[in-house]
């Protein structure tokens, strides 16, 4: 047996704490970095907090972030003033506890047993997320050792409470129930649903008039209030957290100019805590090493913190600079950019670029929209030139607006119109783009007037 020895050479990237830190902090959003930073305060002694508004030294960050002009015509850059750090952000307010807001409602002056009172108690622990009831009939009479009409009573009552359609067993039953105090069973939006729905839903209109024999501008008009109906009774009124949506990045236009700004209005200020700092001359060997650990951990986490808006700062030019047009018209005029083509603009890594993406937004003009969205994908139309995904759907979106409702545009017809423009796009596409818009195909979208 013989021993060989072999040497071989090979490159390899070692991750510093540093290194480490700095990404970690890049690829939080504003709201995970107030929380991260609350927390390494309260675990780092020598880390000081400041919760207040302030302002970034933005002309120390742009020496660090000097950016290489690729577009041959300059930017106008500056530090954007208090009057317009304006965050549209959606309120989250506090909804009672469902169920004890349905258990409130239950009437005193109706005969219920005391059997039948933990039946209802048990269907309304038994709703699910969109209000409806997530358990048969005949499981809450075997439970209760009550008859199946008894049962069935209760279910009834808990039917008249707000929100209306709670406690629904279907779709069906959701709306007719929302309908049952106003109309009766013989009038037109009644008699649809509860004889016609899968019609109504593969907007069928012309098919429901002829079974109905009433015109189809009734049939439109009954359809029309259907849709006013909550097809979930609890989604309005379900508590659940809303998420606040701060602009990592703002852009405005002052004096026919771009200003651009990395937004730390909602970020604490973190410092060092200078008396602990000169403690470690004073104290014993495993306190100063303890408050040198602490001392690195707080050094770097700052750092870090000047390197997010640093590699911001420099994104928000750059995409200034990219695309122009897209702060000028707004979505419509959106140029396809990959993550790879920014950070060899920028000369990063794409996986810092990535970072730099993940969770931010950026308010510009046309309102607040995810970092994500200005990097658009896109293929060149019969002219050579790059057409946005983003664009083509914009475009789609304005052509069904535009259109005759009674003879809306099929897909075929869509993809014929972009031809024209000189996008040439398949059917398929156009369905696919339709359907990402949420709107419906040709068939539901036609009005009876």
């Amino acid at each position: 047996m013989q021993l060989e020895v072999n040497v071989k050479q090979s490159l390899a990237l070692k991750m510093t704490q540093e290194m480490q830190q700095s990404l970690q902090v890049l690829q939080m959003s504003a709201v995970e970095l107030q929380a991260s930073l609350a927390e390494k305060v309260s675990e780092n002694p020598l880390l000081n907090i400041e919760y207040q508004d302030h302002q970034v030294d933005f002309k120390k960050i742009e020496k660090m972030a000097l950016l290489k002009n690729h577009s041959g015509s300059a930017t106008s850059v500056k530090h954007i003033s208090e009057d317009y750090l304006h965050t549209k952000r959606p309120v989250s307010q506090d909804v009672e506890d469902i169920e004890k807001y349905l258990v409130e409602q239950i009437p005193s002056n109706v005969d219920l047993s005391d059997i039948e009172k933990r039946v209802l108690l048990f269907y309304i622990n038994n709703l699910d997320e969109s209000g409806y009831l997530d358990v048969a009939l005949d499981t809450a009479a075997d439970k209760f050792g009550v008859e199946i009409e008894s049962a069935e009573k209760v279910l009834r009552l808990l039917h008249t409470f707000e929100p209306a359609g709670i406690g629904a067993r279907s779709l069906k039953e959701c709306l007719l129930i929302q309908m049952v105090e106003t109309y009766s069973e013989t009038c037109l939006p009644y008699r649809i649903v509860a004889h016609h729905l899968d019609d109504l839903a593969q907007g069928a209109l012309k098919k429901i008039a002829v079974l109905c024999k009433v015109p189809k501008a009734e049939v439109q008009a009954a359809v029309d209030f259907i849709r006013t109906l909550k097809p979930k009774p609890l989604q309005e009124v379900a508590s659940s957290a809303v998420e606040y949506v701060i602009p990592d990045i703002i852009v405005d236009e002052v004096g026919g100019e771009w200003v651009v700004s990395v937004n730390r209005k909602h970020i604490p200020t973190i410092s060092i805590n200078e008396y602990y700092a000169h403690m470690m001359k004073e104290c014993d060997d495993e306190t100063k090493k303890y408050l040198k650990t602490n001392l690195k951990d707080a050094s770097i986490l700052i750092q870090g913190l000047e390197q997010r808006d640093q590699t911001l700062y420099r994104l928000a030019r750059l995409l200034v600079e990219v695309q122009a047009s897209f702060f000028e018209k707004g979505l419509t005029a959106l140029k396809p950019m990959r993550l790879k083509d920014v950070a060899e603009l920028l000369e990063v890594h794409e996986s810092t670029i990535s970072r730099a993406v993940n969770s931010k937004y950026i308010q510009t003009p046309f309102g607040v929209f995810k970092l994500q969205a200005l990097f658009a994908k896109g293929f060149l139309n019969t002219e050579g030139q790059t057409e946005s995904t983003s664009h083509i759907k914009a475009r789609i979106k304005e052509i069904i607006e535009s259109e005759d409702s009674r003879k809306p545009y099929s897909d075929q017809k869509l993809a014929a119109i972009l031809k024209e423009e000189n996008v040439h796009i398949s059917r398929r596409t156009v369905a696919k783009y339709r359907e990402e818009l949420l709107i419906s195909n040709s068939a539901k979208r036609v009005r009876y007037s």
